[in-house]
Parts: structure tokens; C-alpha cells; sequence
């Protein structure tokens, strides 16, 4: 039997109007004939599926057994997925599979994808794909050469991948990146203009003494956490502040046309970012349980609108911005591309590119590789994607005489709602390779990127906000980003084992240390205690820390 058979627009319509009795009144039954991917007829037959084992690096709900979007991708492939989504730290989980020696059958190991791949638990791709996987090829289309690795094999693939025609076109969506501000403080103060550190944390100050308390508990002026690979949030505020883009393992100035790696952690941008956590701890607007909670209960305090403000990305918080959104939208927040001063430019936007040091691969203990391969081809399909991103036509979106995708009201109030997402289960494939950039004819591949989505998606305080700042979207908060061609540092896979990534591993356990102890400590002893941490770090080999990524950005400046 063949694993799957294609998916055209039509089968997939039609199968949705039959599957979508939670969020539709009519019912109907799938097609009961497709057509295989080498494009010979077939009937439905009532054999056993292929079932999958895949972890994805993502905190999201188990996945409910069957989603409508869940439904149509396991008919139309005969494949189902048995899905493990990331649970406490991530370092962690990937340490426990490297040390039991197994491994499910696919697995995104995220920034610990170099450690699955120095173990040994990959198996390269290149084979497959130019056998039985065309769409795959044609989705990462010119980036494909930047996936191999020194070997010149290629062992996993990027979950995001901005298509070739969205090089072409802005990326718009919504901010994944900032200071994020409770939209009831801007409302309290008439929408101020808030461009600088000093003045957020001014106007948090004058909230949280005017309303102590907030939805019954005690208000929580600024709010963060430390738990294992999730501290980014509390290491990379200092370079956006100081004007740097995304890099997240070091800065990379601007130097003869190229460009010159340094570390962060010891800088001025770092000690001055600390002090200012310091200070706001004296005043006792920082939570005091920001170094000791884990993940959930990070969610549960964001979602309890007690949090005034935050640094951290989207991707991370996303499930509690839904939440609020739904039920407590004034408590809901705001991205704010914070600087030091306002003579920096601000780059919270990153440039357009694509992650090559992370994704999603086919471990060592598959058993059908090829089917795999031909399941994930399958996903790349335009059509598979669109389903993924957009749901099902005329009923998740519609088309216009204009061929431009676009929702009703009715249908952008269901995609508010957790539940009716839940249902719908287009995010429970996030991980697997999914295009960001926009199509041939014009759409976006992700609603959320769609120009005519951006203010529809609004609620009403967001429209205030909108119209207060006298912008089109969040977006316009933001500055355009700057073409760097290396981008990100944080992509560059140091050699295992060696001084580089032994050096990257102390600075990682430094910050870990002493970090709470910078923002906790006594605001008299702060310049001790940074002088302490400072003169650890500078004991640290971070010259070939450095030296191994400067190699690598010379690199991808001549060659990408």
C-alpha cells in the first residue's frame, strides 16, 4: 500500500465539511478515492494506519486525539502522529534520550538539535528527499545547501521556512519580540509615548502604586523567568536595548563592510540592564518568584492579569496573550521595541532568514524512513500548508473574486478561542516544516502574516491603541530590519567538544548564577557584585568562543 495520496484543494474541502461537526452544523463523510503520489488511482481500504512517534520542541496541550485538520492529514496519508510536546526543560529531555540510546521516529530537537546530531541519532536526508520528496526540496528551494552540515549531508529541517517568494515581500504578523506592556496601563495614562527602558519601567511604577492589587492579588509590576533554556528572557534584553538584532550567542558589529563578533554578557548594555532589574526589585515591583517557577506557573501568572510588564517572545507566551485576549483583554499586553536612549536605532524585527542549526529529522530508530519522508513531502504540499496555516475554505477562511484569502468577523472571533483552536489543530503541527513567507499568487502562507488580517484581528482596545498612537497595526511600532546576511549568530553550530562550546556552557552556567544574584542583591553591593561576575567571565577561553563564530560569519558573508 502507498503511505499517502494527494491532497487536492477539493478532496481537502470536501473531507473538512464531513469532520468539522465541532464547529460546523453539517456533516458529511470524505472522499473514499484519491489520488497516490506516483499517480495511480486508489481506493480507501480499511488498513491499519502507520503511526509515528515525533517530539516537538513546543509547550503545548496533548494533543487531543482528533483535531479537524488532525483528521483530513491522517486520511488523506494514512499516517498518525503520536506526538510528545516538550515538557520542563528542554536540555534536559534531549540529555535523557542521548543517554537511554533511544529515540522517536522524528524529533526537533530545537537548540539541542547539535547534540542529538553529534550522538549520532539523525540519520541523513539527502537520499530521501531527492527520491521521494520533491515538495520538500521545492519548500526550502535555494536554503536547501545551507542545511548540510560538514559532512555535506543534510539531517533535519527547519520548522519555519520563509518560501522564495516571501523574500520578495515584507513580513508582516504580529511583533514576536519586545517590552511587553499591560494594554490597561497605556489606557490609564492616555497612551503615552513609550520609547525608552526608563520610561517603561516609570510608567509601571506609577500603575502598580495606583492599583496595588489587580484581579484579587497583589500586582506584579514586571515579571520574567529563569528556568533552563526559557532565561533568554532575561539575557537578551541588554543587546535589543543597546540596538542589536537577535543574534542571542554574541553582537556582531558593523565593521569594513563585514562583520565583527564580540561577547555582550560582560558589557556595559548587560550591567546596565541588571541595575535597572536591581532597582525595581528594591522598589519591590518584581516578582519574587521569577527565578524559581517553572513554565506553568509562569503561564498561570501572566494569565492571572496581575503582570504589568515582561521581556520575551511570543513564541513563549503566545498561548497566554490567547487566553487574555479571550477573557481579559485590557490585560492582555503590547510588544514595545525599547531602547536605552532614543538616539539608538532599534532592530527588534529580525532580518529575514532562516534557522540552520535546528529542526526536525528522522532519528537513527526509525523504522520506515521512506514513509516518513513521503509523510513530510506530503505536508510540504501548497495545499497541505494552506490547511495547516488557513484551515479549510469557507469554513476557517474564504477567497475573494481576487483570489486573496481573508476571514469573516465570525471566523476571526472563532480563531480567539482557544477551544475552537484546540479543535481546529492546525498548531499541533507546528514544528514539522512549515512555509512563513508568502505564495506565488500573493497570499500568505500564515494567516497571521496576511496584510488584511492585521487590524481585523483586533479587539476593541486594541483599535484604541491603534488609533491613540496613530498607527495601521503593531507593526508600525517597529523598525524595519536591516539586511544582515549571516544572520543569527545563535544558528552557528560550534564543534562538539570543543573550547568554543565548552566556553559557551560556562558563560550559559554564569548567567545562570549570577544574574539573580545581580538583580537580587543589595542596590549598594550591585557594583560588587558585577565586578565579581565580570572578572569570572573575563577568566573564560572567550577568545575561541569568539574566534569559532567570527570563522563562521567570514563564511556565510563570502558563500551565502
Amino acid at each position: 500500500m502507498k503511505v499517502f495520496r494527494k491532497a487536492a484543494s477539493v478532496t481537502l474541502v470536501a473531507a473538512l465539511a464531513l469532520t468539522a461537526a465541532a464547529c460546523s452544523s453539517g456533516e458529511s463523510k470524505p472522499s473514499t478515492s484519491s489520488t497516490d503520489s506516483g499517480g495511480t488511482a486508489n481506493t480507501n481500504t480499511k488498513a491499519e494506519p502507520k503511526e509515528f512517534s515525533v517530539f516537538i520542541n513546543r509547550s503545548l496541550p496533548d494533543y487531543p486525539g482528533s483535531t479537524r485538520v488532525g483528521d483530513i492529514i491522517d486520511k488523506e496519508t494514512n499516517v498518525k502522529l503520536k506526538r510528545e510536546y516538550l515538557v520542563g526543560d528542554l536540555d534536559t529531555k534531549i540529555g535523557v534520550m542521548i543517554a537511554s540510546g533511544h529515540y522517536p521516529d522524528l524529533m526537533d530537537g530545537g537548540p539541542s538539535t547539535s547534540k542529538l546530531l553529534s550522538a549520532g541519532a539523525y540519520i541523513p536526508l539527502d537520499e530521501l528527499v531527492d527520491k521521494y520528496a520533491p515538495n520538500l526540496k521545492k519548500l526550502y528551494n535555494a536554503r536547501w545547501n545551507k542545511l548540510k552540515q560538514p559532512d555535506g549531508k543534510v539531517y533535519f529541517l527547519p520548522g519555519w521556512v520563509p518560501y522564495e517568494e516571501g523574500d520578495k515581500a515584507p513580513l508582516l504578523g504580529t511583533p514576536q519580540t519586545g517590552f511587553w506592556i499591560q494594554k490597561a496601563v497605556l489606557k490609564e495614562f492616555n497612551y503615552p509615548k513609550i520609547k525608552t527602558l526608563d520610561e517603561y519601567f516609570d510608567v509601571i511604577e506609577k500603575y502598580a502604586k495606583k492599583y496595588p492589587e489587580i484581579e484579587g492579588g497583589k500586582t506584579i509590576g514586571f515579571e520574567g523567568i529563569m528556568e533552563g533554556s526559557r532565561k533568554h528572557d532575561l539575557v537578551n534584553p541588554s543587546f535589543f536595548l543597546a540596538g542589536y538584532p537577535n543574534d542571542g550567542a554574541g553582537i556582531a558589529n558593523k565593521v569594513d563592510g563585514g562583520f565583527k563578533v564580540d561577547t555582550f554578557q560582560d558589557k556595559d548594555m548587560s550591567k546596565r540592564y541588571y541595575k535597572k532589574l536591581n532597582e525595581i526589585n528594591a522598589k519591590k515591583l518584581l516578582d519574587q518568584e521569577m527565578f524559581i517557577m517553572n513554565y506553568d506557573q509562569y503561564i498561570a501568572k501572566l494569565t492571572s492579569g496581575r503582570v504589568l510588564g515582561l521581556h520575551d517572545q511570543r513564541f513563549q507566551i503566545g498561548k497566554a496573550i490567547d487566553i487574555l485576549d479571550k477573557e481579559k483583554p485590557e490585560r492582555s499586553f503590547v510588544p514595545l521595541p525599547l531602547v536605552y536612549d532614543t538616539s539608538i536605532k532599534e532592530q527588534y524585527t529580525p532580518p529575514l532568514g532562516m534557522s540552520t542549526s535546528a529542526g526536525m529529522g528522522i532519528s537513527k530508530d526509525a523504522k520506515d524512513p521512506v514513509a516518513i519522508i513521503k509523510y513530510l513531502d506530503y505536508l510540504a504540499k501548497q495545499d497541505t500548508q494552506n490547511l495547516i496555516s488557513w484551515g479549510v475554505k469557507d469554513v476557517d477562511y474564504k477567497v475573494n473574486e481576487k483570489g486573496r484569502f481573508y476571514r469573516t468577523p465570525d471566523m476571526i472571533a472563532n480563531f480567539k478561542n482557544p477551544e475552537y483552536k484546540k479543535q481546529w489543530g492546525g498548531d499541533y503541527f507546528l514544528g514539522l516544516p512549515i512555509s512563513v513567507g508568502y505564495w506565488a499568487d500573493g497570499n500568505a502562507a500564515r494567516a497571521d502574516n496576511q496584510a488584511e488580517l492585521l487590524t481585523t484581528t483586533y479587539n476593541d482596545i486594541d483599535k484604541e491603541i491603534i488609533k491613540a498612537y496613530e498607527i495601521s497595526s503593531y507593526n508600525d511600532l517597529f523598525a524595519k530590519p536591516e539586511a544582515r546576511k549571516y544572520f543569527p549568530l545563535f544558528d552557528i553550530v560550534l564543534e562538539k567538544g570543543g573550547k568554543a562550546e565548552l566556553t559557551k556552557q560556562k558563560i550559559d552556567d554564569l548567567l545562570t548564577s549570577y544574574i539573580p544574584k545581580l538583580v537580587m542583591s543589595n542596590p549598594a553591593d550591585y557594583d560588587k557584585v558585577w565586578e565579581e561576575y565580570t572578572g569570572k567571565f573575563k577568566a573564560l577561553d572567550t577568545k575561541s568562543y569568539i574566534d569559532e563564530l567570527q570563522k563562521s560569519v567570514d563564511f556565510r558573508m563570502k558563500n551565502w
